[in-house]
């Protein structure tokens, strides 16, 4: 299959205004670099009509777009997979975690003095405690280089995961139920309403070699049966969070933990004001450039028997 690229600049804060558009008009994929978004569109869904809907669109909800810097080019599967190769290298979150693709070649940490005086190494080199994430990226499912899944990442962290029951609701590339099953949890249920990203964490899921603890679920979380978790994962968009505050309390224990992220920092108000009404309470909040990560209680509600 040949695709289409579109490159657009745009700050990440303005992604979200125009992600459900893109979606809309047959987009299968984002990746957010450092100063653009490269959009995908598969080639016999993209039109001249798409782009200048397209381009009419952010201009008209992005201030200052510049509608001449969009970008469009032609490739390949071949030419898209080796461009995931230069946008996804090994990275660093937190003082534990190394996410990685398949294709790269990590030191050992037996060899860490040979190759200790390359910054590269220096960064990326594993250690004794680190827990190695392998993630084959698909287009926009998510490889830890979003500020929001690395929120989630480092909140995760934060949390006693050992032997607690987890639900990581849109888990995309599966990347935080991977970690949260190698960080002891005794259970994961994962779920996601798009199919192709399920096969993605499917794959994902093996090549870390926790598919006994991770159970993945085709669904949004108002098409699955309530049960209560200790911990529930939502690295989601502002509006989908606004939806599922109301159904929240059917999945978490009462006393449990709910990681929120996907939100803007000047949306913060406007989503703990609906989370308060249904019994969630701050405790305590992480940020990144413009991007928010809350760390909620349950303080109200019954626990299913």
């Amino acid at each position: 299959m040949s695709w289409v690229e579109v490159r657009l600049s745009i700050a990440q804060r303005n992604l979200e205004d125009i992600s459900a558009y893109l979606f809309a008009m047959g987009c299968e994929g984002i990746a957010v670099q450092e100063h653009d978004v490269v959009v995908y569109f598969s080639r016999l869904n993209w039109s001249q009509e798409i782009q200048a809907g397209l381009v009419e669109f952010a201009g008209r909800i992005i201030p200052g777009f510049d509608r001449s810097s969009v970008q469009v080019e032609s490739v390949s599967d071949h030419d898209w997979a080796n461009n995931w190769k230069q946008y996804f290298k090994p990275l660093r979150i937190g003082d534990r975690i190394v996410v990685m693709p398949p294709w790269e070649d990590q030191q050992s940490p037996a060899n860490t003095s040979r190759n200790a005086n390359t910054s590269r190494n220096a960064k990326y080199l594993l250690k004794e405690a680190d827990l190695k994430i392998v993630i084959n990226p698909q287009m926009a499912f998510g490889t830890g280089q979003h500020e929001t899944t690395q929120l989630m990442i480092t909140a995760l962290l934060g949390q006693s995961a050992a032997g607690r029951q987890v639900l990581d609701v849109g888990t995309g590339s599966g990347i935080l139920a991977i970690i949260a099953a190698k960080l002891g949890a005794a259970t994961v249920t994962a779920i996601d309403n798009d199919a192709a990203a399920l096969e993605n964490a499917m794959e994902n899921i093996a090549l870390n070699n926790v598919s006994a603890r991770v159970h993945l679920v085709l669904a949004g979380l108002e098409q699955l049966p309530p049960q209560k978790y200790d911990l529930v994962l939502a690295n989601i968009n502002r509006n989908v969070l606004l939806n599922y505050a109301a159904l929240f309390p059917d999945y978490v224990k009462t006393g449990g933990t709910l990681i929120l992220s996907g939100i803007l920092t000047d949306d913060e108000q406007t989503v703990m004001e609906q989370y308060r009404r249904h019994g969630f309470t701050t405790v305590t909040r992480r940020t990144d450039k413009e991007w928010l990560a809350l760390i909620l209680e349950l303080k109200s509600g019954s626990d299913n028997k």
